[in-house]
């Protein structure tokens, strides 16, 4: 298979594949690995040991000199063709338990368990310097074990073999080190060699395993007969596999939580140390509590945000639209709604605390500080952050329904069957509850919108044409 196809397959695959010019220069010296020749230049080169300093950074950064950064970009493009490469065989080969729960897509707890009264407890567990202590021959054994082309397994192992280190502190340089272990970090195969390695983590576990990178969390049910017993099965199985493929945990890192009022909060240990219980934790950047509330989170998001547009407008003397508002869309509105379709506020309290920094931002342009809020939105263009979180919420239910989200048909939404009421032909059908958390979550606060809308907005083709429509019915609603 040549590098290009392997790249376009990608693309047909849904995953994403970053196109570059410089992979042009790199694919003559790369492609003989699909036709068992390998150019004696490169064979000379990979041969040779890479010695990789570690420099003590100092806080403005270090300037990389031309040379070095030519060298790094050659390698990054080195990287990305056989990125693609071991991503098309995984995909091609159904070897989706590498993907399913890993860089791609995140396992999610069944809110429905917590909402009829049920308990769940959610281990957070930490790999101890994860990328960096994964053993070299381990790795390799598990990609021979893929039936990856030989020719590929060979120059990943070339790749990672003979790698020297040396730590450079003011100028002064230790002795070399060999490095055995860990896959190279801001590397694009890296994170795909992590991933590989412990792809089998959750064999034999009777819990819901979720990953992603070295983020790994175990879920059980635990007000039902075993499930207690079931948790701490599941947690030495992980100690064993720890053991057996040389990653331990950072134990001081592990975190226990109990999730639902009549929950037993029982102890659990992890390599014979007891779990720290948790009230609160930050899983991929948003504060999970474990009353399932999301006031935490809107607090963080707001004073990362009012930080944010602080450092702005101390960074510009200039008020004017134009160089202002670019400025709080690239760097403080994404604090306000990163991942908001999952923790999306609902009292009014939260709500008014995120809108209070684009009141600000909004104030500070010149000659709309004395206007009312509404007025400035409309003067610059701009929605509130409520009404973007509607917009949002529709363009997510459209890429779930329309497919576009890779997931398991039925696992997120529920076609309405025989439906005889009007509307179009891809409504959804609401679930029962009983909690105002249920109520609010994403899979059932869209459901009602969603089928209000008209045929002409949800049979659209493309996101783009989705998100046209949405503002054409919207703006429709607002005059009448």
């Amino acid at each position: 298979m040549s590098v290009f196809k392997s790249g376009r397959n990608i693309c047909e695959s849904g995953l994403s594949f970053h196109s570059d010019a410089r992979l042009a220069t790199s694919l003559s010296a790369v492609s003989a690995l699909s036709t068992d020749r390998l150019d004696p230049s490169m064979e000379d080169r990979a041969l040779q040991p890479r010695r990789t300093p570690v420099v003590a950074l100092r806080l403005g950064g270090l300037r990389m000199s031309v040379k070095f950064a030519r060298q790094q970009d050659y390698k990054r493009a080195i990287d990305r063709l056989f990125y693609c490469n071991v991503i098309v065989h995984v995909v091609c080969n159904c070897l989706c338990n590498l993907f399913i729960k890993g860089f791609y897509q995140e396992g999610y707890i069944e809110i429905s368990i917590i909402d009829t009264g049920g308990a769940v407890d959610i281990a957070y567990l930490d790999f101890s310097k994860a990328f960096d202590t994964v053993p070299h021959r381990r790795l390799i054994n598990k990609l021979q074990s893929l039936s990856l082309d030989s020719n590929i397994v060979d120059w990943i192992r070339q790749w990672l073999s003979d790698r020297q280190q040396r730590v450079v502190v003011n100028g002064v340089y230790s002795a070399q080190g060999l490095v055995t272990s860990g896959v190279p970090q801001g590397s694009v195969l890296g994170p795909i060699l992590f991933n590989i390695f412990i792809s089998d983590i959750a064999e034999g576990i009777n819990g819901k395993v979720c990953l992603f990178a070295d983020d790994t969390k175990i879920c059980n049910r635990v007000d039902v007969p075993g499930g207690i017993s079931q948790m701490t099965n599941d947690l030495g199985k992980l100690k064993k596999w720890s053991e057996l493929w040389q990653l331990s945990f950072n134990v001081d890192k592990c975190k226990i939580m109990h999730l639902g009022r009549k929950n037993p909060r029982a102890e659990y240990r992890i390599c014979d140390t007891v779990l720290t219980s948790t009230s609160e934790e930050r899983d991929l950047g948003v504060i999970i509590s474990e009353d399932l509330r999301v006031s935490s989170q809107c607090n963080r998001a707001a004073g990362n945000a009012s930080r944010m547009l602080g450092c702005v407008g101390r960074g510009i003397s200039s008020r004017k639209r134009e160089v202002l508002m670019p400025r709080y869309r690239a760097l403080v509105r994404p604090h306000l709604e990163y991942c908001v379709q999952y923790w999306r506020p609902y009292l009014q309290k939260d709500i008014d605390i995120l809108e209070r920094v684009q009141r600000r931002a909004t104030k500070m342009v010149y000659g709309l500080k004395e206007k009312s809020y509404q007025e400035r939105l409309n003067d610059l263009n701009m929605y509130s952050l409520e009404k973007r979180r509607d917009r949002g919420d529709m363009i997510e239910t459209f890429k779930y329904v329309k497919g576009i989200h890779k997931v398991e048909e039925g696992s997120i939404f529920k076609r309405k069957q025989n439906s005889k009421t009007r509307g179009h032909s891809l409504r959804l059908e609401g679930q029962r509850f009983k909690s105002n958390i249920r109520k609010h979550y994403f899979t059932e606060r869209v459901v009602d919108t969603w089928n209000s809308l008209p045929v002409e907005v949800v049979e659209a083709k493309t996101v783009i044409e989705f998100k046209q429509a949405w503002d054409r019915h919207k703006a429709i609603l607002n005059k009448r």
